[in-house]
C-alpha cells in the first residue's frame, strides 16, 4: 500500500502514543516488500538502539492513522556516517521507504528517509540512496575515515581504549553451522516478544557478535571489556593460578580467563554460560557452550582484528567464527539506551 496525501496537523496526543524500539532483533517480523509511506513528521526519539519515528499519514480511504518507523541502524552508527537528529525536524513532510511489520499494526523498518527539502538520510549502512544524491548515510559512506586515527603508536594503550569498527563489512567473516535444534527454534521464533525486544540484557556470546564499539579496560589482574551493545560488562581474570572454570558458579556472561599469547594477540577463553540463546534471532544454546576469542593488534596499535569461535553441541554442528576488524580513532563510546517507550 502507497500512502501519498499529506495533511498537516498538530497532535496533542503524542504524549500518549507509546513507541516501543527494540534492541538488535531478528527483522524476520517486516515482509520483505520495500515500499513507501509519506505524511508528516510528529515525533523523534533519537536513542539507542534503534532511532524512532512517528509519521502521520493519510490512508488511501482518507483516514488519518499514526505509523511508527524503527530505522534499521542506530545513532551510534548514524554518527558515523553523517546522519543526525537535527535531519529530523518536526512538522516537515517525510517520505520513508520500508518495510511493514507483519505483526504489529502500523508499524515500519524505516531504510530510506526522502525530507522536503529534497535531500536524503540512508537509515542503514547498507542501502544506497533511493532518491537524491543530496544525501547523508548509506554504504558509501559507512566505512571510517582511517586518517582520523590517533598516534596509537605513541599512546601506546596496547588494546586498552575504545575501539570502533572499521566499517559494517570491513575485515567481517562470518561461519555459523546451525544445528537443526536450533534451525526450528528460530522458524517459530517471535521477534516482537523476544527477550532483547524487551531490553533484557543478553549472555554471551550475543554481545560481541554486533557491529558495534566497545571499550577495553586494565584492571591489574582483571581485564575489564564493556560493550556499546547493551552496555554489557564483561570481567577477563588474568594471571597465574587461577581457579579451574568448573568451580566458578555459571552466569549469563560465563567465567573468561585471559593471556597473551604475544606482544600483540591477547587470548581469552570463555566458559560455564548459562544463556538459553545463542542469538538473537532465537536459536538455542546449551550449557557446554564455550567461546575462544583473539584479539590481534597490529604494529602501530592502530587497528584490533578480532575474531571469536564458538563451540556449542546443541547450537552448533562445527565450530563457529565470527571476525571483525576494530581501529583506533579515539571516538566517544556511547552505550546502548534499550528503554521500552
Amino acid at each position: 500500500m502507497l500512502f501519498t496525501q499529506i495533511k498537516l496537523i498538530t497532535l496533542v496526543l503524542l504524549a500518549s502514543m507509546p513507541l516501543t524500539l527494540s534492541a538488535h532483533h531478528s527483522r524476520s517480523e517486516f515482509a520483505s516488500e520495500v515500499i513507501e509511506i509519506e505524511g508528516e513528521l510528529i515525533d523523534v526519539l533519537w536513542r539507542n538502539p534503534h532511532a524512532g519515528l512517528q509519521i502521520l499519514v493519510t490512508n488511501d480511504a482518507g483516514v488519518d492513522e499514526i505509523w511508527r518507523v524503527e530505522t534499521f541502524a542506530s545513532p551510534n552508527l548514524f554518527s558515523r556516517m553523517g546522519v543526525k537528529e537535527e535531519h529530523f525536524n518536526i512538522g516537515q513532510k517525510i517520505k520513508v521507504a520500508g518495510s511493514v511489520s507483519e505483526k504489529r499494526p502500523q508499524y515500519f523498518l524505516g531504510l530510506n528517509a526522502l525530507f522536503e527539502n529534497g535531500s536524503e538520510a540512508v537509515l542503514t549502512a547498507t542501502n544506497e540512496p533511493r532518491w537524491s544524491q543530496d544525501h547523508v548515510g548509506g554504504s558509501d559512506q559507512s566505512v571510517v575515515d582511517l586518517s582520523r586515527m590517533v598516534d596509537a603508536a605513541s599512546e601506546n594503550k596496547k588494546i586498552f581504549r575504545v575501539w570502533s569498527i572499521a566499517g559494517r563489512a570491513v575485515g567481517t567473516a562470518r561461519y555459523t553451522p546451525y544445528s537443526d535444534t536450533s534451525r526450528a527454534a528460530m522458524a517459530v521464533w517471535d521477534p516482537v516478544t523476544a527477550p532483547v525486544a524487551q531490553c533484557e540484557t543478553p549472555g554471551m556470546p550475543i554481545p560481541m557478535t554486533q557491529p558495534l564499539s566497545f571499550v577495553i579496560e586494565d584492571g591489574g589482574d582483571t581485564v575489564h571489556l564493556t560493550t556499546e551493545y547493551f552496555g554489557v560488562e564483561r570481567t577477563i581474570h588474568v594471571g597465574d593460578n587461577l581457579p579451574a572454570p568448573e568451580t566458578q558458579a555459571a552466569s549469563h556472561l560465563g567465567y573468561s580467563r585471559g593471556h597473551w599469547q604475544d606482544d600483540l594477540t591477547f587470548v581469552v577463553e570463555t566458559s560455564r554460560i548459562n544463556y538459553p540463546y545463542y542469538s538473537s534471532s532465537g536459536a538455542l544454546q546449551g550449557d557446554d557452550l564455550t567461546t575462544t576469542e583473539y584479539f590481534r593488534l597490529n604494529q602501530d596499535q592502530t587497528e584490533l582484528a578480532y575474531r571469536i569461535e564458538i563451540n556449542d553441541s546443541l547450537a552448533l554442528t562445527d565450530t563457529a567464527y565470527n571476525e571483525r576488524l576494530f581501529v583506533a580513532l579515539g571516538e566517544e563510546f556511547i552505550v546502548l539506551d534499550c528503554t521500552l517507550f
